[in-house]
C-alpha cells in the first residue's frame, strides 16, 4: 500500500483533538476530564487554547510575555483510550482511490490526534477476524507502529462485524472510545457487534466509506459482477431500472444502518472516496460533534 500520511497533511489538522461523551479514568495527564475523587490540581503542562475551554485556566503571563493563549493542564485531567477498529476486508479494495487507501489515511490521522493529545491510541485491523492488533499506548513512538502497520496492511477476504467486535472486547480491558471505520456491506450483520460495544462501556463511532461508484453505479448493457468477498459470479443485463433498484435496496440498507446506530446512540458518519480527507476531518467530524 502507497505512504500512509505525509507531515504537511498532519499539521494542517491543527489543535484538533477528540471529545469524550462520559467522563472515565485514566492513567496520566490527558485532556480529558475524569471522574476521580481526591486527586491533586498539580500543574502537569500547558496546550494552545481552542474555544471552549475555561478562562480560568488560561494562563496570562506566558500570554503577556509571549503573545500565546496557552491553557494549563492538570492532573486532574485524564489520558483516554482510543481503539480504532479498521475493515480490511476484500470489498474495501472497490473504489479510486480504494476504500480501504482512505481508510487508512483516515485511521493514520485520527491516531496522530488522540496521540497528540496524550491519549492512548490503538490499531485493531479486522476482516471477518479480528487481525494482530496494535495495544493503545501513549507517545509518538506509537505513531510509528501504527504507521508503519497500516502499510503493510492489504485488503482480503470477507467481513463480519458482529464477530470482530466480539474478539475485540475480549481483547479490551477498559472502555474508550473506539472508532470503527468500515464499508458496513456485511451479510453477517452488525448490529450484534454494535450492541456489544455500547454494553461494555465503549463509546462507539462509526464512519461507513464507500466508493461513489457503489452509491451512483453507471454502467450499461450485459456485463458479469463478481462478489469481491465470496467471488460468486452473477451475469446480467443492466438497465436504468435496473440501476434504479439497486439504488432503492442500497438506500434501504442504509437507512437500517442509520435507524440502528441512531437507537444505540452512536454518532454516524459517512464519507465518500472522493471527499478530500482534510474536509471531512474538519468538517464533518467536527460538525458532528466527535472532535473540536
Amino acid at each position: 500500500m502507497e505512504r500512509v500520511i505525509d507531515e504537511e497533511f498532519l499539521r494542517r489538522l491543527g489543535n484538533l483533538r477528540f471529545i469524550a461523551r462520559r467522563r472515565r479514568k485514566g492513567d496520566i495527564f490527558g485532556v480529558h476530564p475524569s471522574p476521580r475523587s481526591g486527586m491533586s490540581l498539580e500543574f502537569a503542562d500547558y496546550r494552545p487554547y481552542t474555544p471552549g475551554d475555561d478562562f480560568r485556566y488560561v494562563d496570562w503571563n506566558v500570554y503577556g510575555r509571549l503573545d500565546r493563549i496557552l491553557v494549563k493542564r492538570f492532573s486532574r485531567e485524564s489520558d483516554l483510550p482510543i481503539y480504532i477498529l479498521l475493515d480490511l476486508s476484500s470489498s474495501m479494495r472497490i473504489g479510486t482511490p480504494s476504500k480501504a487507501s482512505y481508510a487508512t489515511h483516515l485511521s493514520a490521522a485520527l491516531a496522530y490526534l488522540g496521540l497528540r493529545s496524550l491519549d492512548r491510541v490503538g490499531l485493531y485491523p479486522f476482516t471477518d477476524r479480528l487481525g494482530r492488533p496494535i495495544p493503545p499506548r501513549h507517545g509518538m513512538g506509537q505513531m510509528a507502529h501504527i504507521l508503519s502497520a497500516l502499510a503493510g496492511l492489504e485488503p482480503v477476504g470477507e467481513t463480519s462485524i458482529d464477530r470482530a467486535a466480539a474478539e475485540f472486547n475480549s481483547h479490551s480491558r477498559e472502555s474508550g472510545i473506539v472508532v470503527l471505520i468500515s464499508d458496513f456491506l456485511t451479510a453477517d450483520g452488525y448490529e450484534e457487534g454494535l450492541g456489544r460495544l455500547v454494553h461494555r462501556g465503549h463509546e462507539p463511532i462509526a464512519i461507513q466509506i464507500l466508493a461513489p461508484e457503489e452509491v451512483h453505479p453507471s454502467g450499461l448493457g450485459r456485463m458479469q459482477l463478481i462478489d469481491v468477498e465470496t467471488k460468486q459470479r452473477v451475469r446480467l443485463t443492466v438497465d436504468r431500472s435496473t440501476i434504479a433498484s439497486y439504488e432503492k435496496r442500497l438506500e434501504e440498507h442504509l437507512r437500517r444502518l442509520r435507524r440502528a446506530l441512531f437507537e444505540r446512540r452512536i454518532p454516524y458518519f459517512l464519507a465518500l472516496t472522493d471527499l478530500p480527507l482534510s474536509r471531512f476531518i474538519h468538517e464533518e467530524l467536527r460538525r458532528g460533534g466527535v472532535i473540536e
